[in-house]
């Protein structure tokens, strides 16, 4: 393993602490809340139209929202980027970390997971258009999401709270609340509104290495005081900790014990209709082909990055679906009424 600078002052020590702690109290609290939980999810349950994201179910989602700890941009979301060449971030990075991959027409972007952990959101703008590379660890989702909302522009903070377990963003407009995996608005000024995806793409540095030449990677020159070595949560390259553990933080809503809860899926939606695709099943098999309503979908596997691409097979021409990596548990308990292939 190549070594890396190692920074620790006393400001990231009570911050650790912070973090560990709320995660040690949390995992204690758990079962309480869960029981806690099952009789909401069934209030939940009746307030919702499975069919469409009526009001209804936005306001469920919204009185389900629950303090993950910290205050609004408590974790701090990266407002001025800078990136530097692949050579240079190969010095601090092993070919085993996990990065996203944002493909900006003719230029790539690399955000190391380990940076994206103590930051959630990399607020940006591509071509003059504000946009912004968003990461939940608590349900291992990366999405990416345009900020013109209804003629508003705008970027995106970290509310400090969650719903089923999942980061909840506020625009900095209107201030609104956007679950990350949900991406609509469930209060404020664009309640129901709901935002524009593009695709972020799950990775290893190793992979990203071996298909690109010269992308630019997120700089660990941030702004901000963190120790980039540390995962507060566990350890993707190890395998440990809150990753790689079935047990939950904070309740959800909806529950499905189909898969482990942290299984990694391949979830999108078409319109309101959404899918999910065990990501090891796809990998086993390469190419996917189902039906979605009326729409028929076909998945691929590209091993050169262990990644995916869904599209909707038309006559003429294969439409893109954004889909991206998400723990299934995170999925159902949003979209309960989900395609699941088997």
């Amino acid at each position: 393993m190549k070594s890396r600078k190692y920074k620790i002052t006393v400001s990231l020590a009570i911050l650790v602490v912070i973090v560990v702690g709320v995660f040690v109290f949390n995992n204690n609290r758990q079962s309480e809340e869960n029981r806690e939980a099952q009789t909401e999810e069934e209030s939940a349950e009746s307030l919702i139209d499975f069919e469409s994201m009526t009001d209804e179910r936005l306001t469920a989602y919204h009185d389900f929202i629950q303090s993950g700890g910290p205050p609004p941009d408590g974790i701090p979301p990266i407002e001025e980027p800078i990136y530097e060449s692949m050579a240079e971030a190969d010095i601090l990075m092993d070919d085993q970390d996990v990065v996203f991959i944002v493909e900006a027409e003719d230029r790539v972007f690399i955000y190391p997971q380990r940076i994206l952990v103590w930051h959630e959101i990399v607020n940006e703008e591509f071509n003059g258009e504000k946009v912004s590379i968003t990461y939940c660890p608590l349900t291992g989702s990366a999405i990416g999401y345009k900020g013109s909302i209804q003629e508003i522009e705008t970027d995106f903070g970290t509310s400090g709270k969650l719903i089923n377990s999942n980061l909840v963003m506020y625009d900095r407009e209107t201030e609104s609340y956007f679950p990350q995996i949900l991406g609509i608005a469930v209060d404020g000024e664009l309640k129901g509104q709901r935002l524009e995806e593009f695709p972020v793409l799950w990775s290893t540095w190793g992979r990203v290495k071996e298909q690109y030449d010269d992308a630019q990677v997120l700089s660990e020159n941030t702004g901000f005081i963190r120790d980039y070595n540390q995962d507060p949560y566990g350890s993707y390259v190890e395998s440990s900790g809150f990753y790689y553990s079935d047990a939950l933080i904070y309740p959800v809503m909806f529950e499905n014990d189909q898969f482990q809860n942290k299984e990694v899926m391949i979830a999108g939606r078409v319109g309101d209709e959404p899918f999910a695709i065990p990501k090891k099943s796809l990998a086993e098999e390469k190419i996917i082909h189902f039906n979605l309503g009326d729409h028929s979908l076909v998945a691929n596997y590209y091993e050169a990055l262990d990644t995916a691409r869904v599209f909707i097979e038309d006559e003429e021409e294969e439409i893109f679906v954004n889909s991206y990596d998400v723990m299934w548990f995170a999925w159902y308990a949003f979209f309960p009424e989900t395609m699941v292939y088997e």
